[in-house]
Parts: structure tokens; sequence; C-alpha cells
């Protein structure tokens, strides 16, 4: 038993040397034949080539070919340009009219107005910024209203009702427009009759 394992070896390295041999022996006759080549260049460092200690000898030149007549010129008959039109005068641009002047607008009548002029009325003094508790944005509803007399005068009224924060939470405020001559005089509240700024 105790040979068992190295006769084991041996046979598998026999088996190996004679399966891989085919593979090998190319690669080792290259290695040598490199090694011979190189010692053989080796020991013909110091020695000229008779090849080499021939003397160079340039190639013959080749002949240079002989000048070609150059072509007579030709001649072209080229009739004479036509002269070129006469420009068409362009005739005097009209005269153009003057702009009729712009009427100027006819001052609103007292009395009583539409709705859409008042609500335009009370919109255009909202985004114009006549009053700072609330702005266009927070408004949900615009109304036209009747002629009212404050203060010994009539005015048009319109209301507007609008979102704001208050103590409370969110609640819907109503607005008071007097307009005066189409545009809004003065902003109050509707219920105490207090002016808006």
């Amino acid at each position: 038993m105790k040979y068992f394992f190295p006769m084991l070896c041996v046979a598998a390295a026999g088996g190996a040397g004679y399966v891989f041999e085919p593979k090998i022996t190319p690669n080792l006759i290259s290695y040598s034949q490199t090694k011979e080549r190189v010692i053989e260049v080796v020991e013909n460092q110091g020695k000229t080539d008779p090849a080499s200690a021939l003397p160079k000898v340039d190639p013959a030149p080749a002949p240079t070919p002989a000048p070609q007549p150059e072509p007579p010129p030709v001649v072209k008959n080229d009739p004479a340009p036509a002269p070129a039109p006469e420009p068409m005068p362009t005739p005097d641009p009209a005269p153009t009219p003057e702009p009729a002047p712009t009427p100027a607008p006819a001052p609103v009548a007292a009395g009583p107005m539409g709705e859409a002029d008042i609500v335009k009325a009370m919109q255009d003094s909202i985004k114009g910024g006549a009053v700072k508790e609330f702005k266009f944005e927070q408004v949900l509803a615009w109304k036209g209203g009747s002629e009212e007399v404050v203060d010994g005068t009539t005015y048009n009224t319109g209301e507007a009702a609008y979102k704001a924060e208050t103590i409370f939470g969110v609640k819907t405020m109503q607005a008071k427009a007097l307009i005066k001559d189409g545009k809004v005089a003065k902003w109050i509240w509707k219920t105490s009759g207090m002016e808006i700024k």
C-alpha cells in the first residue's frame, strides 16, 4: 500500500506526457531554433555580409517626355451685348389720407347705470388698487344695485362679495361701491356704512 500512491503518480505523469507531448513539442522546437539563430547572429557580429558590401546603384532616371505643342486658341464670335432695358418709371404713391381725429368720450350721463356698467366700474376700481382690504382675485360675486342717496348725493351702487380671513376663520364679506359719473367714488361696508380704506 505504501508504494501504491507513488506508482499512481508515475502512471499519471506518463499518461499526461503522452497526451500533452504533441502540443508542447512545436514550442520547444521553435525555441531551440530561435536560440541557434541568436548564437549565429552573435558570432557574425563583427563581420560584414557580402550582399551588403556591394555598392549601391541608383536606378536609371526615367526619360522625360517630349513637350506637346499647344493647341491654337479658339476664337468665339460673341455678338455685341444687348443694351439693358430702361427701367419702368414708378408712379408716384397716392397720398395717404390723414386719420380722422378720435372723438372725445362722451361724458357719462347722470342717472341710473346698467348692471354691466356698474360691475365694470367696480372691477376697474379694485384692479386699480382703490382699496387695500381685499384684492380682485378674492371677489366671489359682483352685483349691480340701484340708485341710492348717501349724505345728500345720489350714487349708483354695486356690491362685491369676497372671502376674507378673520379671527373667526374664513368668512364671506360684503362691500358696497358708491359710483358717481361712471367711477367708484368710495367703497363702504354694506352693513355698517363705514368707508373701506
